[in-house]
């Protein structure tokens, strides 16, 4: 074999090899950042925090938001900002210490995380649809920003989401042990005496709702309640063809979130379990063929004491009828239903506000 076939074959192998390293780099090309939530009513604050990328001694890490009192409106809620973010590389373990507000307590945890399936999640991405304004055509974009987002739950719990813009999704839960060693005087001066403690404690309590006021007073914060609203349901989403529906955006009670583009799905809407919902989103197309918008909330508790009604593992189809005649601005026009084998069950009295409105483009 002369020299110029040799060098041509060790340039093609080098020209092979840099695209298959290239294609893998192209690969993993997501980034992410870290935030925190909590139930509403019940805050908390990280003491310190640390998503590492690796289990050697010396890892990276991105620093989970601290030093700030976290109160969410929702579970699922990217509250509080992140020092930097990661790239290319998913968490492998948490390492958190925070404080629960309205227990008084201190909670600490080191836990392994479930790094492979938050890496196919982030590696893969999530596709949707955009508008071109410049076209005025549809294009599909595959987003591979994320967040690691990690709730804390009195009583140590801890849930951790993975959010971009089309899902949030459950990829684990914690249970952290109390740590009575914590000298939150580092972190706040105040803190640094019993009487500055109980004070800053005090202070960010003082104005929660009388019933969360209650329940630190009574020591009847309900623990177990927090556990139900991970139930999962064989639950489906419905809507009649004619409605032209484009997107039904759905929030779990449980901190998830759903994005169903219909026209990315061949209309077909995904069956799988899910937990309840407590808001739902519709873009939708009235009489006039006029894109409209809507919102519907719903009361959690209500929602609750009807799906617990259901048989364990029985199929529910979340019906949504719209009334194609319904004008912008109205808070009515948008009813549910939930369909058994034996059944409707109208969610009408679990249904807190809705509202529509005209949409110009359709995403």
């Amino acid at each position: 074999m002369d020299k110029g076939f040799r060098l041509l074959i060790l340039t093609m192998l080098l020209n092979i090899t840099l695209t298959s390293c290239q294609n893998k780099m192209k690969e993993k090309e997501y980034s992410w950042s870290a935030a925190v939530c909590t139930p509403k009513n019940y805050p908390a604050e990280i003491f310190s925090g640390h998503l590492l990328l690796s289990e050697k001694p010396n890892s990276g890490y991105v620093y989970m938001p601290f030093d700030r009192v976290i109160n969410s409106e929702d579970l699922g809620d990217n509250d509080g900002s992140s020092s930097g973010e990661a790239e290319g590389v998913s968490p492998r373990i948490l390492d958190i210490t925070w404080l629960s507000y309205t227990e008084k307590k201190s909670y600490s945890g080191i836990f392994k995380l479930d790094s492979d399936k938050i890496e196919s999640l982030m590696i893969n991405g999530c596709d949707r649809p955009s508008w071109n304004k410049v076209t005025k055509k549809m294009a599909i974009f595959n987003n591979k920003r994320f967040v690691v987002n990690a709730g804390l739950f009195p009583g140590g719990m801890i849930v951790l989401y993975i959010f971009s813009q089309s899902n949030i999704i459950i990829v684990g839960r914690y249970q952290a042990h109390e740590d009575r060693n914590v000298d939150w005087g580092v972190a706040h001066e105040i803190m640094k005496t019993q009487e500055g403690f109980d004070e800053t404690i005090r202070v960010n309590i003082k104005d929660l709702p009388q019933e969360t006021l209650d329940q630190i007073k009574n020591g009847t914060i309900p623990f177990g309640y927090w556990e139900t609203l991970f139930r999962e349901y064989n639950l489906t989403p419905q809507v009649k063809s004619e409605d032209k529906v484009e997107t039904i955006k759905i929030n779990y009670i449980n901190g998830e979130f759903e994005s169903i583009f219909l026209i990315l799905n061949g209309n077909v809407i995904p069956v799988k379990k899910r937990a309840i919902p407590r808001k739902i989103n519709i873009v939708w197309h009235d009489v006039n063929d006029r894109r409209m918008e809507s919102d519907v909330f719903f009361d959690e508790k209500k929602s609750k004491a009807i799906f617990e009604k259901f048989k364990i593992g029985e199929a529910i189809t979340f019906v949504i009828e719209i009334d194609r005649n319904t004008k912008p601005r109205e808070t009515k026009g948008i009813s549910i239903k939930l369909k058994i084998t034996s059944g409707e069950v109208d969610m009408k009295e679990a249904i807190v506000s809705q509202e529509s409105f005209t949409k110009s483009k359709p995403y």
